[in-house]
């Protein structure tokens, strides 16, 4: 199992998602590091665990569409070696064509954002995310109806669970597992520790996002080489 360490922005600065309440995010408090800033917490995660891959929630470009290419351009310029899963609450495919010409980055078309249905088809080797809050599918229905327009991968976001210690939401992985077969679903939101992420690997999931649980020492590095 992959784990996928999250860096939640905002102003410029790396917050604690809780809730999906993103007013209200404070700054970033962990274990791990020290800072705010997005290049060091990085660098310190990678000094913790040789993550590969790394989840980025621009929370001002998704709230507000206020993109910050230069700064996309900056983390993967300073870790070439990582790829980055990015969520800028994409709504068009003028968007999509800017964001996929910057190396070392995965484009993520949210579902609470997408404007143009259109991009599901030109955008197949994207990651869209399915989300959820509150019980309610966020976004246009026909995106979760339309299972056969889904690229090969897809994120179950899971935004009341995101930091509240809550256990992954098993039942919603089973519903959109039963909605398309083979898909690749990546798990986010609600994991506290290694028994999650083994419950997880149990059910043949093989890439999770994480956050509180590294932030919070409740994962360990021995725990993640173990998982």
């Amino acid at each position: 199992m992959e784990i996928i360490p999250v860096i939640d922005l905002m102003g410029g600065i790396v917050v604690q998602a809780r809730g999906g309440e993103r007013e209200s995010y404070p700054p970033l408090q962990s274990v791990l590091t020290d800072s705010i800033e997005p290049l060091k917490v990085i660098d310190d995660l990678l000094a913790f665990y040789s993550f590969k891959t790394f989840y980025i929630a621009d929370l001002d470009a998704i709230t507000d569409q206020r993109l910050n290419i230069e700064l996309y351009q900056q983390i993967t310029s300073a870790f070439p070696q990582i790829n980055f899963l990015l969520d800028v609450g994409i709504q068009t495919q003028q968007q999509w064509n800017v964001l996929n010409k910057i190396s070392g980055l995965t484009v993520v078309i949210a579902s609470e954002s997408l404007c143009d249905l259109g991009l599901l088809q030109v955008a197949q080797d994207g990651i869209l995310s399915l989300d959820f809050q509150h019980g309610v599918f966020l976004g246009n229905d026909e995106i979760l109806e339309q299972a056969e327009y889904w690229p090969d991968t897809i994120i179950m976001m899971n935004l009341d669970a995101v930091g509240a210690q809550s256990g992954p939401d098993v039942s919603l992985l089973k519903q959109l597992r039963a909605q398309r077969e083979g898909v690749d679903i990546i798990v986010a939101g609600g994991v506290r520790n290694i028994q999650d992420l083994m419950r997880l690997k149990q059910g043949n999931v093989t890439r999770v996002l994480v956050a509180s649980a590294l932030h919070s020492g409740k994962l360990d590095s021995v725990q993640m080489v173990q998982k």
